[in-house]
């Protein structure tokens, strides 16, 4: 029963509350039902701006209004009270009484600027800008009730043209990763798309040396390598008519290191694109070069970008280094003892120039050797991403420690270099 008396009193405050805003303003049965938007679930607004000026009606029949008041409150509100001789009904101070004719010209205008892409748009979301009358004189209504139960006009609006487009379309909103943005202008009554950019998911494998990750030109605008990961992603995207590109990555191997296994992940993320890529183009091997092989799995998110950019993921090293002196057993075994160790490394001298000059601090796992010759030495390691492996080798001139080098006194270098698995990113 006290729910029941709760809900009762919740009710007269509604009803409180209406006929205070209609004694000051007109307002249309959609303005009014915004004011208790949180109300009656499964209702649309003007729905509920109906029920509740209904129920004003049969409560005002017990004339505890004069009838100066009631006059009022029937041009207010475009209901027939008792004793009213009203001959006209005052549009709606919030939005003049035109809200249901403009949000249905705005849909059908995001419908016609929609279906001329929409055979690559799989998702939309929709966006009203800021800033129109109808905002502010809204704003002027709340300030007098002090409601917490409202919805802004833009939310409205931003339902209703969401639900014409899906409908007319069957097509799905997406609040996180949209193909489109439908921008919807109130104060111009235009309609424009934002075309996003598409983010697809996927790892690269490079089997030769000198391949750079991203496009590198030298001081003179010549290329310094012939070829690149960037290149070959953009000659995929250039079939969709898709010409510019951002590629992120889990990180980056040295231009002469290989990158092998099941690859290192990445996200292309197509810029502009003119028309989307259909969704048969996902899952695909790419292998437009003998040297590089680019699987895009499918689409993704930004908080996956987020991810590989940030995330700290395990890689595991082949390195195949020289000793000039020679090893000896004792060599080996002090290399060895170096898995499961904590090596700090201020940015190497080989990266300076486009590194900022910072200690890090990056944790050898696991580390075996197979001595290929006295002076020839192939070393695994599994390590904390960010570890510079040459560097854990030859010891940078004591910018890294410990080292191979530092450990047996002995001038070791890393002479090929290979990733052989990057952890995978969930």
């Amino acid at each position: 029963m006290e729910d029941l008396e709760s809900r009762w009193r919740d009710y007269g405050r509604v009803l409180e509350a209406s006929l205070r805003v209609l004694l000051k303003f007109p307002l249309c049965d959609r303005c009014l039902g915004r004011l208790f938007a949180r109300l009656g679930r499964g209702l649309d607004n003007s729905e509920r701006g109906r029920a509740v000026k209904t129920s004003l009606a049969m409560f005002l029949s017990e004339n505890v209004l004069s009838k100066e008041e009631l006059e009022i409150l029937a041009v207010n509100s475009g209901l027939l009270l008792p004793i009213s001789s009203r001959s006209e009904v005052k549009p709606c101070h919030i939005c003049g009484s035109e809200l249901d004719r403009v949000m249905l010209e705005l849909g059908k205008r995001a419908l016609e600027k929609l279906r001329e892409v929409s055979s690559e748009v799989t998702s939309f979301l929709v966006g009203v800008k800021a800033g129109s009358e109808y905002e502010k004189r809204e704003q002027e209504v709340i300030g007098l009730l002090g409601l917490d139960t409202w919805e802004s006009v833009r939310r409205e609006v931003k339902r209703f043209i969401g639900k014409y487009i899906s409908r007319e379309l069957s097509i799905p909103p997406n609040f996180s990763n949209p193909d489109v943005v439908v921008v919807v202008d109130l104060v111009s009554r235009d309609v424009s798309l934002r075309i996003l950019p598409l983010l697809l998911g996927g790892r690269y494998v490079k089997i030769g040396r000198y391949i750079s990750q991203a496009t590198w030109f030298k001081k003179d605008g010549s290329r310094k390598y012939r070829l690149s990961i960037y290149d070959l992603c953009l000659e995929y995207l250039k079939a969709f008519n898709i010409r510019d590109l951002v590629l992120h990555a889990a990180g980056r191997e040295d231009v002469d290191a290989r990158m092998l296994g099941d690859g290192r992940p990445i996200v292309i993320e197509a810029k502009n694109p003119s028309q989307r890529i259909p969704p048969s183009a996902y899952s695909q091997s790419l292998e437009l070069s003998p040297w590089i092989r680019i699987v895009v799995s499918g689409r993704t998110t930004r908080e996956y970008v987020r991810a590989i950019k940030t995330r700290n993921t395990r890689k595991t090293y082949r390195v195949v280094a020289f000793v000039l002196e020679g090893l000896s057993e004792n060599d080996i075994s002090k290399i060895l003892s170096l898995s499961n160790r904590v090596v700090y490394q201020r940015t190497p001298t080989r990266v300076l120039e486009r590194r900022r000059d910072v200690v890090r601090r990056r944790r050898v796992y696991e580390l075996s050797l197979n001595v290929i010759s006295k002076y020839l030495l192939e070393v695994l390691v599994k390590t904390d991403g960010g570890l510079y492996v040459k560097e854990l080798v030859d010891g940078d001139s004591g910018r890294t420690t410990p080292s191979f080098s530092e450990i047996t006194g002995k001038n070791i270098k890393a002479v090929l270099l290979d990733v052989m698995n990057v952890e995978p990113i969930a």
